[in-house]
């Protein structure tokens, strides 16, 4: 039986995924789906990879359309073609650890109406994406915890973290959501698993807002990984940013906006940045079906803050300034624009040079270890973290 589908969308990047299949391939599990989306251009790489190469039961690869199709119904066709009875989506650029099965199983056992599951995740960029240096995260913690669902929506639609952006890691992006919650979200909202083209965090809101109970493993299994063809690569290039921003806007054109009347901060190539575009999904979700919003304008103001002390170029901080300037001064008549005070700008100390344990992560500076994909990284990082099979039995300390 199917425990665990895997979800792959890909678009024009096949090197990266091939990448990825292969190392989920070299997984003995038989527990477990993996669903190739590809919404490429040239259906050739991965359908002569398929053909030629792979020769596993557990793959299915799905061929694009006869057009490109926006993130968002690439995402849906790939989990409506899901038989598992968990589901779980990554990028082609990222890996996920197939033995998460097993702790599934376990969680399903201590924890009868669990129907969403989220863990740490480590991060890696890929050799080709380090124009400066970079540093490798890796969790080290191993303990399971139960989610408030008052405190994640609090975080979640009310940003009462007051940080660039909630830390709610719960959804169907590097974690597993039961098929039967997501039959239920399909029912709930629009007759449909996704609608926002901001997939992801889309996600997160509706499982929030649906799940019975989360459970959370400190221990990390799966990999955020970046290459140079990724979206979060743009970060370091404004000419990329543009470019990503505006092939984004034209493939999903024809989805939801990204702007809204409601929420009327404009997500430009300029100014873009992650907080800007998970408020503008969280507050369509939240306009949308009815969320109480108590608190989101002052606690949003704060957040914005936030986001503009991190920016990288005094040309970036003034861009990213102005950007939610004008967006507070619209936004419900100027009620919040007087809290919207950000510090001077103070350009970065150090670029990425500190490494070693801070906060049960560690830091390690990646041209120093020698991997080249996600799942070489999410390997050696095992050395560091509590082997999957003491989780699964419960055992308390490491073992040989």
């Amino acid at each position: 039986m199917v425990h665990l589908t895997i979800c792959l969308p890909t678009r024009n990047r096949q090197a990266y995924c091939i990448k990825t299949i292969e190392a989920l391939a070299q997984n003995s599990g038989d527990d477990f789906e993996v669903i190739v989306a590809d919404n490429s251009d040239d259906p050739a790489p991965l359908a002569d990879y398929f053909a030629q190469s792979l020769n596993d039961r557990r793959f299915q690869l799905m061929a694009p359309g006869g057009a490109v199709l926006p993130m968002v119904d690439n995402w849906e066709r790939a989990v409506s073609h899901a038989n598992g009875r968990w589901i779980s989506v990554i990028g082609d650029d990222d890996y996920i650890d197939p033995r998460i099965t097993g702790v599934i199983r376990r969680y399903e056992v201590l924890h009868r109406n669990v129907d969403a599951i989220s863990w740490e995740c480590m991060s890696y960029q890929w050799p080709d994406n380090r124009p400066v240096p970079t540093l490798a995260s890796i969790p080290v913690s191993n303990g399971t915890q139960l989610h408030s669902m008052q405190t994640l929506g609090d975080q979640l639609y009310r940003w009462s973290e007051r940080r660039r952006s909630p830390s709610v890691g719960v959804g169907i992006y590097h974690g597993a959501i039961r098929r039967s919650l997501m039959e239920r979200i399909k029912e709930t909202y629009g007759g449909r698993y996704f609608e926002h083209p901001n997939v992801d965090w889309e996600n997160t809101c509706k499982v929030t807002a649906q799940a019975r109970l989360i459970v959370h493993s400190e221990r990390p299994f799966s990999v955020l990984g970046a290459c140079a063809a990724s979206n979060s690569a743009a970060n370091f290039s404004s000419a990329a940013m543009k470019l990503r921003v505006k092939t984004f806007e034209h493939e999903s054109r024809d989805c939801i906006s990204l702007n809204q009347p409601s929420f009327p901060f404009l997500l430009s190539a300029e100014s873009a940045s992650l907080c800007l575009s998970i408020a503008a999904t969280t507050a369509w979700f939240c306009n949308s079906y009815g969320i109480d919003l108590t608190g989101f304008g002052e606690n949003y103001a704060h957040a914005a803050m936030d986001e503009c002390k991190y920016s990288p170029t005094r040309e970036n901080y003034d861009a990213k300034v102005a950007s939610f300037a004008h967006g507070f001064a619209q936004w419900e008549g100027g009620k919040w624009a007087r809290l919207f005070a950000p510090a001077p700008f103070s350009p970065p100390k150090t670029v990425n040079q500190l490494t070693g344990l801070t906060d049960d992560r560690l830091q390690i500076r990646e041209a120093d270890i020698g991997a080249t994909t996600p799942a070489e990284f999410y390997r050696f990082g095992e050395h560091a973290i509590m082997p999957v099979e003491a989780l699964v039995s419960g055992a308390k300390v490491f073992v040989p």
